[in-house]
């Protein structure tokens, strides 16, 4: 028996629409998780190279910077308090803290998250924070966000006043508002407390947000549904179902 087709224009409407779609979606999704295991292998790297100053990183490209350990030595503003928005963890509402560092040897501020806190799920109040004071060395890692983060608003900076809360630190707007408030200039990178540096409060952020293997479970749920689309077009539009039974039977007519 020969394969015929009898094309019905919902069903292949419907194909043409859907399929590459959900194709470039299971695609996207691998390249996705290749970018994820790219930036682990380059933490795994990182992690096992010793700190440098700030200096040295002052120039430094996105690529070289990411994940970088750096010691400063100097000591923390005595009121200037960013609190990052709408941070969850373990299904609790809070805030990342970070507070402004100044390092002696570079002459810059320095914007270190020294780790979550929980926060008023009412959102009425924002919480104390305590300011390390006096002179200090400490060690941190650059983190540099692998996307653009999603924002609930736009932040403004009309007038800096401690504590400020934000939706990102990853903001121009954020660090020009910054240097003009603190009257020097202020790193680019932001830089998370190590987790055995004192100082600090929960500092266990994840490498990345979502693992390797989950973008490759949701590659292969797109690819799957595809692989469906396909093959529901071909049982719809064609006598594909006859001819295999044909073919199960041995006859051929």
């Amino acid at each position: 028996m020969k394969l015929l087709w009898d094309l019905e224009w919902k069903t292949t409407a419907l194909t043409l629409c859907l399929l590459p779609s959900l194709v470039w979606l299971g695609f996207w999704q691998v390249e996705r998780a290749e970018e994820k295991a790219f930036l682990a292998q380059q933490y795994a790297v990182q992690a096992r190279q010793l700190a440098v100053p700030v200096a040295d990183l002052l120039n430094a490209s996105p690529a070289d910077a990411r994940f970088r350990r750096v010691r400063m030595s100097g000591y923390f503003d005595p009121d200037a308090v960013v609190l990052l928005d709408n941070q969850i963890r373990d299904g609790r509402y809070g805030h990342d803290v970070f507070n402004v560092f100044y390092d002696t040897a570079s002459q810059r501020a320095l914007l270190v998250n020294r780790g979550w806190v929980n926060g008023d799920p009412s959102r009425q109040s924002l919480p104390t924070i305590e300011i390390p004071s006096g002179e200090m060395s400490l060690e941190a890692r650059v983190y540099i966000s692998p996307g653009k983060p999603y924002l609930l608003q736009e932040d403004s900076f009309t007038d800096v006043e401690w504590p400020l809360l934000v939706q990102t630190v990853a903001s121009d707007d954020l660090r020009r508002a910054l240097e003009a408030r603190l009257n020097r200039p202020l790193f680019s990178r932001e830089l998370r407390l190590l987790p055995n540096e004192a100082h600090g409060f929960r500092r266990d952020w994840p490498i990345v947000n979502v693992s390797p293997s989950k973008h490759q479970g949701y590659a292969v749920q797109w690819f799957t549904m595809a692989a469906a689309l396909a093959l529901l077009f071909l049982f719809r539009s064609s006598n594909l179902r006859d001819v295999l039974k044909t073919r199960g039977t041995g006859s051929d007519h």
